[in-house]
């Protein structure tokens, strides 16, 4: 189904799947990847790549997910699937005792990880 694009005053349509036109999406795609590329030239972003870096981490995260193997925001949803991703339940941004708080990590499958980082992200939360 053909809908108008989503910026503002564009009357292109918006290509299937897109919520903009194919002009429009390449200005917010690249907009959306320079932040993306601000962001990971931080101190924080690279503080965070050195924590996630360090073989002690990688060890603990192997170990809680053995510890709980099954993704807390599916089993809420009555769904077991299997975690594959520690989970920082509030953002640690590079600051090493967040990090390494065990009390501040909950199992997550990736696609629920993925979501919870993207709204954190580009929504702020």
């Amino acid at each position: 189904m053909a809908k108008l694009c989503g910026a503002p005053g564009c009357e292109e349509v918006a290509r299937d799947g897109f919520p903009r036109c194919p002009d429009h999406q390449a200005e917010q795609d690249a907009r959306r990847a320079a932040q993306k590329a601000a962001a990971q030239r931080t101190p924080q972003a690279a503080a965070a790549r050195a924590l996630y870096a360090d073989p002690r981490w990688m060890r603990a995260a192997r170990g809680f997910l053995a510890r709980h193997p099954l993704c807390v925001d599916c089993l809420e949803l009555g769904v077991v699937e299997p975690a594959t991703d520690v989970d920082h339940v509030t953002p640690h941004k590079g600051d090493g005792a967040l990090f390494w708080d065990r009390g501040n990590w909950q199992p997550l499958c990736h696609r629920c990880h993925s979501r919870k980082t993207a709204r954190e992200v580009w929504h702020g939360g």
